[in-house]
């Protein structure tokens, strides 16, 4: 399951210019924990497979280069 979520995430980040927050990610990638999108948008970031940043409430994420 793991790994299929990571897909959704990147997938869903590939395909959106700007950043995104954590619960617009959950959403519409059908997740249903907001920590468990936070771990894997946390590990796709640690594999450098997108950027990140913490802001003041929370993270954002998005991928370089997206369509």
């Amino acid at each position: 399951m793991s790994t299929i979520y990571k897909e959704k995430i990147y997938d869903f980040l590939s395909k959106n210019k700007k950043p995104i927050d954590i619960e617009k990610i959950r959403k519409a990638c059908r997740i249903g924990n907001w920590n468990t999108t936070l771990k894997h948008c946390l590990e796709l970031l640690l594999e450098g497979k997108i950027k990140g940043q913490k802001t003041s409430k929370s993270w954002v994420f998005w991928k370089e280069g997206g369509e």
